[in-house]
C-alpha cells in the first residue's frame, strides 16, 4: 500500500477518534454480504443482436461533441463531473477508514452506499461522518435499497428509516422492487411509492426509481411512466447502463434518454462485453458488469448522448461482484478522465 494511502488512512483515523469523542459512532470495518438473489434475464435479450442501423441511429444522437474524438482540445482548467462506485465490489469488505483512503487515493469524488437494513444504515452514517467532516472532498452521492414484496410486504418503514439516516445530509435515495409472486398490483405499488415520496419530501430527502433487471421495472422507459404519474419535484428516475442492456434496450438508449431527461437524477455505467454473453443467464449477467479496462461497448456514444441531453451530475460506476478494488479502480479513474476529455464531461465553470 503507497504511503499517501497510509497518510490518508492516518488522517482518517484522527478524525474518527475526534468525531468518536463527540459521540459519532466508530468506524468497526464490518463487512456485510451481498444476499441478492439471482437475476432472470428477459428472453429478448438472449438473441441480442447490434445490427448497424442501430449503432449508426446512436452515434447520430450523440454526434455534437464539442471536442474532436481524439480528445486533442485542451481542457486546461477544467475538471470532470464526479465518478463514483457502490459501496461492494471489494469495499464492503474494508473499514470505511480504508476504502475512503482508497477511493481518494484513486481519484474518486465519493461513493453510492448500500442502505437496506440496520447494519448497513450503521456503516452509511460512518460514511456520513466522513463526508461532514472533509466537506467536498468525499461525498455521499447515493444510497440504494431494495424491497422484496415476499419478505416485506408494502411496509415502508425500511424506507422511512433509510430516509431518517439521510434527513439534512447529502445523496439520492435509489429505490427498487422485487415482485417475485407476482402478487402486487400496479396501484398498490403505485400508492407505495407515494408514501414513501411524501415521507422523504417532509424530510428534505430526494428519491429516483432504479430500474434494476428482475424487478417491477426493469428499465427507465417503462419506469419514467411511474415517476411522471407521481409527479413529485423530488421524485426522479436513475439510468443504469447495465440494467438497460440485460433489458434489450439497447436499440431504444437514443430513445430512452431524451424521453427521461427532465427527470433524469443519476446515471451509472460499468464495462461491458458486447454483444453480452449469451451463453447462460449468469455468464450475461457477468458480461454486463466489467472494470472499464475490459469494456467492449461504445461508452464515448453512451456518455455524449448524456450530455447532448444536458445531464451534468456525477456518474456512478457499478462494480458489483467485481473482486479487487484496489485492482480496478485505478485503472478506472485512469479511464474516466479519458472519457471526460473527448466527450467534454466538465464541472460547470
Amino acid at each position: 500500500m503507497s504511503a499517501h494511502i497510509y497518510l490518508s488512512q492516518f488522517l482518517l483515523q484522527v478524525l474518527l477518534i475526534v468525531l468518536s469523542a463527540q459521540g459519532v459512532c466508530a468506524i468497526d470495518g464490518q463487512r456485510h454480504v451481498d444476499k441478492d438473489v439471482g437475476v432472470i434475464v428477459p428472453d429478448q435479450i438472449r438473441n441480442q443482436t447490434t445490427p448497424s442501423s442501430w449503432n449508426d441511429q446512436l452515434r447520430d444522437a450523440s454526434s455534437h461533441r464539442l471536442l474532436p474524438a481524439d480528445g486533442t482540445q485542451s481542457s486546461a482548467g477544467k475538471k470532470c463531473l464526479p465518478f463514483f462506485p457502490y459501496s461492494f465490489g471489494g469495499l464492503d469488505e474494508m473499514s470505511v477508514v480504508d476504502s475512503v483512503a482508497l477511493l481518494q487515493s484513486t481519484g474518486h469524488a465519493g461513493i453510492a452506499v448500500r442502505a437496506g437494513n440496520d447494519a448497513d444504515r450503521k456503516r452509511l452514517a460512518q460514511y456520513y461522518d466522513v463526508s461532514q467532516a472533509q466537506g467536498d472532498k468525499f461525498t455521499v452521492f447515493a444510497t440504494f435499497m431494495s424491497h422484496k414484496f415476499k419478505n416485506e410486504g408494502t411496509s415502508i418503514g425500511n424506507h422511512k428509516a433509510t430516509i431518517n439516516a439521510m434527513a439534512g445530509r447529502e445523496g439520492v435515495l435509489w429505490i427498487y422492487f422485487r415482485d417475485d409472486d407476482g402478487k402486487i398490483s400496479p396501484t398498490d405499488l403505485e400508492k407505495m411509492v407515494r408514501k414513501i415520496v411524501r415521507y422523504a419530501k417532509r424530510k428534505g430527502v430526494s428519491v429516483a426509481l432504479y430500474p434494476h433487471v428482475n424487478n417491477i421495472y426493469d428499465n427507465a422507459l417503462d419506469g419514467i411512466k411511474l415517476v411522471e404519474k407521481i409527479d413529485r419535484i423530488n421524485f426522479g428516475i436513475v439510468l443504469n447502463l447495465n440494467h438497460e442492456l440485460l433489458a434489450g434496450k439497447f436499440s431504444e438508449l437514443a430513445q430512452t434518454v431524451e424521453r427521461i431527461k427532465h427527470k433524469l437524477f443519476g446515471v451509472n455505467i460499468s464495462g461491458s462485453k458486447w454483444p453480452l454473453d449469451n451463453s447462460s443467464t449468469s455468464a450475461m449477467i457477468r458480461s454486463s458488469i466489467l472494470a472499464l479496462k475490459d469494456n467492449e461497448f461504445d461508452m464515448e456514444m453512451f456518455l455524449s448522448l448524456i450530455k447532448n441531453n444536458g445531464y451534468s451530475g456525477p456518474i456512478g460506476f457499478l462494480n458489483h461482484k467485481l473482486e479487487d478494488p484496489n485492482d480496478y479502480l485505478p485503472d478506472n479513474m485512469k479511464i474516466w478522465n479519458d472519457l471526460c476529455s473527448k466527450v467534454q464531461l466538465y464541472e460547470a465553470d
